[in-house]
C-alpha cells in the first residue's frame, strides 16, 4: 500500500538495513529528499554531486562524493560494494544548457554509470526517466508499451539513456521510472511564476486549454523510488509514474486561480505567439514545454505489479504551494 503520511513514507519496511545505496544527483531536489528517506529506512547512503558545497548540506548519515558523471574514477569508487544505484543526475533544461552538455550528461553519463555498476557488481540500477520520451503531444493513453517518439532534446536524451540501460540488461538488473512533471515541496519555482501571472491578471490559456497535463507530487515520487528498491519483481522493468488523474491545462490554471482567490484567466493565446508573451511573464521554453504538452499517462502497470498508489491530493498540495507563494510575497 502507498503511505498516507510522511512518517509512513519514510518508514516503509525498514528493509534497507545493511544495504549500501549510491545516489547520483545527490545534491539535486529529488536527491536530497531521497537520501534522507533512505537513511531513515536503514540504508547506508552514498551521494554524488558536482557541487562541492553540497557536502555541508547533505542529511546526516550520507557519505558525499564530489564529481560529475564523466569522472569514471569517482563513479567506480562510489559503486564499489553498492547493492543499489539510483541514477537521478541529469540535465533537464534545454533553455539554460547547450545541447552538447545535455547529451554528455544524460546519455554518455548514463553509460559511465552503467559501466561502473557492471565493473563493481551492483545488483540493481534504478533510473529516473521522463514521460517526455513519448513526445509532447499524444492523443492515446500512454502505456509502457507505447512507441517512444520524443519531440524535444531532453526527451530524446532520456530515450537514448533508456536504450543504453536496455543494452546492459543482461548484466545489470534495472528499473526505469518514466516520471510525469513533478510538483510540490522543492519544485515550486515554475509554478510560482504561473501563480504570479494569474494573481496579477497576466495569465493566458494556451490554445483551447483542453490539453491533458500529467503531473506527480514529489512525495509520491519518493514513495515509488523507495518501493522499487524493495520489490524484486520490479527488476528489469519499466513503469510510468504520475498521479493517474486526467487534468487539463485550463482546469489546473483554474484550480490555482481558485486557491489564489482571483478570477480565472479567460484570455486565450495561440501557440504561435506564446513565446513572445511568455518572455514578459518570466516563463522559459522548458516551462512552456509542459504547459503545451498533451499526454494521458496510464499507471495501471505499477499499480498492478508493485501495488503502488499515489496518495497526494492535488487540491491539498496546491493549497500548500499557494500558501508558500503568498508567504514569500
Amino acid at each position: 500500500m502507498t503511505p498516507k503520511t510522511k512518517d509512513e513514507l519514510f518508514n516503509l519496511k525498514k528493509s534497507g538495513k545493511g544495504k549500501v545505496v549510491f545516489v547520483t544527483g545527490g545534491g539535486g531536489r529529488i536527491g536530497r529528499s531521497l537520501s534522507r528517506a533512505l537513511v531513515r529506512n536503514g540504508y547506508m547512503v552514498r551521494a554524488l554531486s558536482h557541487d562541492r558545497d553540497f557536502m555541508h548540506t547533505m542529511p546526516a548519515g550520507v557519505v558525499p562524493y564530489v564529481g560529475d558523471l564523466n569522472n569514471k574514477k569517482v563513479l567506480s569508487e562510489a559503486c564499489r560494494g553498492a547493492d543499489i544505484v539510483y541514477h537521478l543526475a541529469a540535465v533537464v533544461s534545454e533553455y539554460k544548457e547547450p545541447t552538447k552538455t545535455l547529451m554528455d550528461v544524460n546519455v554518455s553519463g548514463t553509460e559511465n554509470v552503467l559501466e561502473a555498476c557492471r565493473k563493481n557488481g551492483v545488483g540493481h540500477l534504478i533510473f529516473t526517466s521522463s514521460v517526455d520520451v513519448y513526445g509532447r503531444a499524444r492523443d492515446e493513453a500512454l502505456t509502457e508499451e507505447s512507441t517512444l517518439n520524443p519531440t524535444d532534446k531532453y526527451g530524446y536524451s532520456k530515450a537514448l539513456a533508456e536504450r543504453k540501460i536496455l543494452e546492459y540488461g543482461d548484466k545489470i538488473d534495472y528499473t526505469i521510472l518514466r516520471m510525469a512533471t513533478i510538483y510540490g515541496s522543492g519544485f515550486e519555482g515554475s509554478y510560482f511564476k504561473l501563480f504570479k501571472a494569474i494573481k496579477t491578471g497576466k495569465a493566458y490559456i494556451i490554445g483551447d486549454g483542453k490539453n491533458n497535463l500529467a503531473i506527480v507530487n514529489i512525495e509520491d515520487v519518493l514513495s515509488a523510488l523507495l518501493l522499487v528498491a524493495e520489490e524484486k519483481k520490479g527488476n528489469r522493468n519499466v513503469y510510468n509514474l504520475s498521479d493517474g488523474v486526467k487534468y487539463t491545462q485550463e482546469g489546473l490554471i483554474g484550480l490555482a486561480a481558485e486557491m489564489l482567490k482571483v478570477e480565472k484567466p479567460k484570455k486565450h493565446i495561440s501557440q504561435l505567439v506564446v513565446n513572445l508573451v511568455a518572455k514578459s511573464r518570466g516563463l522559459d521554453s522548458d516551462e512552456l514545454r509542459f504547459l503545451m504538452s498533451n499526454r494521458i499517462i496510464d499507471i495501471s502497470k505499477i499499480k498492478k505489479e508493485l501495488g503502488w498508489r499515489p496518495s497526494i491530493d492535488v487540491r491539498d498540495a496546491t493549497i500548500d504551494m499557494v500558501r508558500n507563494f503568498l508567504s514569500n510575497g
